[in-house]
This record gives C-alpha cells, structure tokens and sequence, in this order.
C-alpha cells in the first residue's frame, strides 16, 4: 500500500510539473542580456543553441534600450534586430511572444522568408487564451460606452486576469491602479474580493486620455 501512495504522489508532481512548464516559461521571459536562438531550419527558438545545422543558426542577445524599456536583440557580428515597440518576450513552445506595453497587444515574431527579415504578427485572442493559460481575458471592445465593464469571480478565489487590446486604440503611460509586482506583462493583475481596478493615463484628462473602469463582484453562478 505504502508503494501505491509513494507512486501517486510521484505521479502528481510530474504532472503538475508538465503542468507548469508552459506557464513558468511564459511568465518568465527573456531577461536582460539572456542569449536565444532561432533555427533557420527548423523555425524555431530555444534557449540552448542546437546541436544541429550551427551554421544555420542565429545567436541573438536582448538588450532593454531608452527609458521605454524597449527591446532589442544584437548578434555576435553586430546586427540589430529590434521588435516594433516590444518591451518583453518570452518562447512558447519554439515560438517567440512579444508583448508591447504600450498598445496592450501580443505578437508572434516570426521569420519572412520572402523578405529575409523577421516580422511581428498579431495573435488571435484564441492564441493568447491558450499561451497565457490561466488567466481570465477582460477586451477593450468589451467595455461599454463609459469605459465601464463589469466582470465576476468566485468567492473567496484568488482570480487572476488580463486584459487584452483588440481594438486599434493606443495605452501609452496607461497602467494598473492595483499593479503586481514583478509581473511583466503590465495588464495581468489578481484579485481576491470584491473590487473597482483602474486602468487609466497618469495624466488626469478625461476628454484626451479616458480612464477604463472594472468592476469586479463576487458571484455563485456568473465566473
């Protein structure tokens, strides 16, 4: 009996370890001066250069630029690739996310073959619930005419959320009245009770810079 449950508890921390990997590895990001690595043959990044086909391998190292905290990756033999307005980015699954602080939108970096340049495309909402995992997605296009929207949790559970531009507004100097610390991507905050989050301009003018309103209520059956 004593094998059977030393087996069970073996068994659920490997799950949850798999678990857990996708999530570790979104929220943990490409840090400042981290090395990555983008195989042009397989079309994929990885932290650790491959084994195969070197030469066909490019090694890029990230560097936080300007008082925005831009990104910008540099190769061994000089050449800058930077991201279009990116501030963080992370690998998931081979693929490389960007997230921009200042429109609030996720992209996938990718290489154009065609132009031999490597672009930004915008993820799909389908694509972000799936990468980001647990947290709940609050839209732009989903607040009402005042910039109001109301959203709801489980009692007395902790639930995290994001919110996602899918509109072609700008969130330039936006931010959280409640911000997490050490949470990269600056829209994904938690909350445990009933509460009003502002998402809002530091500069106080609501005719040039709307403040956004969420509301968040307790409820058995609306989650």
């Amino acid at each position: 009996m004593y094998k059977y449950v030393t087996l069970i508890v073996i068994l659920f921390f490997c799950i949850g370890s798999i678990q857990a990997k996708p999530i570790d590895e979104v929220y943990g990001g490409v840090s400042d001066g981290q090395t990555i690595f983008y195989s042009f043959v397989t079309g994929k990044w990885s932290y650790q250069k491959p084994k195969h086909f070197q030469k066909k391998v490019l090694e890029v190292t990230r560097y936080v630029v300007s008082d925005e905290k831009y990104s910008e990756y540099v190769s061994p033999k000089g050449q800058v690739y930077s991201p279009a307005g990116s501030n963080y980015e992370f690998l998931y699954k081979g693929r490389l996310i960007a997230y921009h602080f200042y429109d609030a939108k996720f992209y996938e970096i990718i290489y154009n073959k065609q132009n031999k340049a490597f672009i930004e495309i915008p993820l799909s909402i389908t694509d972000i619930k799936k990468i980001m995992g647990y947290p709940k997605l609050i839209r732009i296009s989903q607040f009402d005419l005042e910039k109001k929207i109301i959203v709801h949790k489980k009692p007395f559970i902790r639930q995290w959320y994001l919110i996602v531009n899918d509109t072609d507004k700008y969130f330039y100097r936006y931010f959280l009245s409640t911000p997490q610390k050490d949470v990269n991507v600056r829209t994904y905050f938690a909350v445990k009770k009933p509460t009003t989050i502002m998402f809002s301009h530091y500069i106080p003018d609501k005719d040039e810079f709307p403040p956004y309103m969420i509301r968040v209520k307790n409820s058995l059956y609306k989650y």
